[in-house]
């Protein structure tokens, strides 16, 4: 039977079928095969269903999983009226989050309710299918723009990129987010798949464990990181810039957004990945390619700056994100959201193992105050 990982001082407690994570070696795997030849040969639809039954699927169950997407994917009148709603100004992690929220309450007259190991892959698939479009229609709203419908022939990295501009996407645009989201799809129990399996193990709902995840993942110091390092290249401005920009924020003790990572002691493993994939976007004809051209500057000033350097501090995931998500034309403020959608099989698939694991998550902290204080009544007290 699985059950949860907590991490106290270092040490993994409980067991995950899921993904292991190698934070010395910088190495990722999930379900025993290697991030890297995922990365190069499955789609996300693949490692959704990998992530799901613990095998890759054949090409019936495949077929059968993208029919499954497609028939969830488009919004009903209910879930649009719902958007429509939902205040256009403020950040993109505010919207999906309300928007996740919202949802649970417009489905817990049907069959939602508490979660079910027999019921949760299916409800996991309805909400999973639904985010991008969900994400997608807010922006388009937000601009003024009326929505896309999804289109069933389609994956769901084509869906994401058709539903936010409203044109058929490139093949290499497509291939490329595609790609993000099989590289981002778990990385084990990091802090908003830890909070989900904490909500789940409390006899839950399904929206409320990712409500909570998706509230946990905008963080700075956790999905957030692509925004802000995006935001440091676009203040840069120009690639011959940035060694100057860095040495006057190292000099300001300021931190730079997509550099470092909790568990990696080495190179995020999934940094060559990120870096191929903004890489082939920016070499397209007619391509701005200058976001990626920062990034590149910005990594070459971090290797060469002794701060950085005497640290082993090395760029993460988010650092080539951040350019490869702008050149898809995400709205800034929306890069986490992408992440949110591309984790949902990674949450879903931990939920579902918490489930299994029936036990409530209660973490105890160490007590360090006062010991054996008496009590002084309140008139004598100075």
């Amino acid at each position: 039977m699985a059950s949860l990982g907590l991490e106290i001082d270092g040490n993994l407690l409980g067991n995950s079928r899921l993904s292991a994570v190698d934070g010395p070696g910088g190495r990722l795997s999930y379900c025993g095969y290697d991030l890297h030849e995922l990365a190069l040969h499955a789609t996300w639809e693949e490692v959704t269903y990998l992530l799901w039954h613990n095998k890759l699927p054949t090409e019936a169950q495949l077929a059968d999983l993208k029919q499954q997407l497609a028939a969830e994917r488009a919004l009903t009148p209910a879930e649009l009226a719902i958007l429509r709603t939902v205040p256009l100004t403020g950040h993109g992690m505010d919207a999906l989050r309300t928007l996740v929220s919202a949802l649970g309450q417009l489905r817990s007259s049907e069959a939602a309710g508490l979660m079910r190991s027999e019921t949760l892959l299916t409800e996991g698939l309805r909400l999973t299918a639904k985010l991008p479009t969900l994400l997608t229609t807010w922006i388009r709203l937000r601009n003024g723009q009326k929505p896309i419908e999804p289109e069933p022939m389609l994956s769901q990295a084509a869906n994401f990129l058709l539903t936010l501009h409203g044109s058929p996407p490139d093949e290499i645009a497509t291939q490329v987010l595609d790609t993000y989201m099989v590289v981002l799809a778990e990385n084990g129990l990091n802090i908003s798949t830890f909070v989900a399996c904490v909500v789940t193990s409390t006899q839950n709902d399904l929206f409320s464990a990712i409500t909570a995840a998706i509230a946990t993942l905008k963080g700075l110091a956790h999905g957030g990181a692509n925004e802000h390092a995006m935001r440091t290249f676009l203040a840069i401005a120009k690639p011959e810039n940035a060694a100057a920009q860095i040495a006057a924020m190292v000099e300001r003790k300021e931190r730079l957004m997509g550099v470092g990572h909790r568990v990696f002691e080495v190179e995020d493993p999934r940094l060559r990945h990120m870096r191929r994939l903004s890489g082939m976007l920016a070499a397209r004809p007619g391509t701005d390619s200058t976001s990626h051209a920062l990034a590149d500057a910005v990594a070459k000033a971090v290797q060469e700056h002794p701060f950085f350097q005497t640290r082993g501090i090395y760029p993460n995931v988010e650092f080539y994100s951040a350019p490869l998500l702008y050149q898809l034309g995400l709205p800034v403020d929306c890069f986490t959201a992408a992440f949110a959608c591309a984790r949902m099989p990674g949450w879903i698939a931990h939920i579902h193992e918490q489930l299994a694991n029936k036990r409530l998550v209660r973490p105890e902290a160490t007590y360090v105050g006062e010991e054996k204080r008496p009590f002084v009544p309140l008139a004598e007290r100075i």
